[in-house]
């Protein structure tokens, strides 16, 4: 991926994208209140988690959108799971946005999961933020759960499936009763246990 609509796109190291975060996107953020998990830490656990994050092979991702010299959006993104992906943090410059720049970012994160083999894709973003909500149900995303957070506060997850069948799981365990062969197939006998019952026998 070398350009989203008109701007290029950097590829960089972690330390790379974070510097850029603080130097160039923090003082947009005045309001917010957040706590960054490593500060938390003590030295041991520090030294532990740096142990497990070579331990891990997973597939990371941090990208900068360039106009000119100028950075104007971050998008950050790792393997999850075997086959879900995370899209971690995004942000774009306040005089950028309304330009489709998320919503392309977006459609190239899922053609990419796509491509890799993922089959779910989950974000998460803060509850009092109606825009990014909004962008992500364009796209598909449905929201899965909502969470107290230790550095972000209220929180809501999203997930966007890649798979029809475990959409419709999704859509089961919502109340939204759709079944499929495959749904049936793999419910190692229960739904028809529970068909059963229904029955009444």
């Amino acid at each position: 991926m070398k350009q989203i609509l008109n701007y290029q796109v950097q590829e960089v190291n972690q330390d790379q994208y974070w510097d850029t975060y603080y130097k160039e996107f923090m003082q947009d953020f005045p309001e917010e209140l957040t706590f960054i998990r490593e500060g938390l830490l003590t030295k041991e656990q520090m030294d532990k988690r740096k142990n497990l994050l070579k331990m891990t092979s997973n597939i990371s991702h941090h990208f900068i959108l360039k106009d000119g010299d100028k950075a104007i959006a971050l998008f950050r993104g790792e393997q999850k799971d075997i086959d879900v992906y995370y899209l971690r943090h995004g942000v774009v410059k306040n005089e950028y946005r309304k330009q489709g720049i998320l919503s392309e970012c977006l459609n190239k994160a899922i053609e990419f999961c796509k491509e890799l083999g993922f089959v779910q894709i989950t974000c998460c973003f803060v509850l009092s933020n109606n825009n990014i909500l909004s962008q992500m149900i364009k796209k598909d995303f449905y929201l899965t759960s909502i969470e107290c957070h230790a550095e972000y506060g209220q929180i809501g997850w999203l997930s966007h499936y890649l798979n029809e069948d475990l959409k419709r799981a999704f859509f089961f365990r919502c109340g939204m009763v759709e079944f499929s062969k495959k749904l049936l197939d793999n419910s190692e006998g229960n739904v028809k246990k529970f068909n059963k019952i229904l029955n009444g026998f």
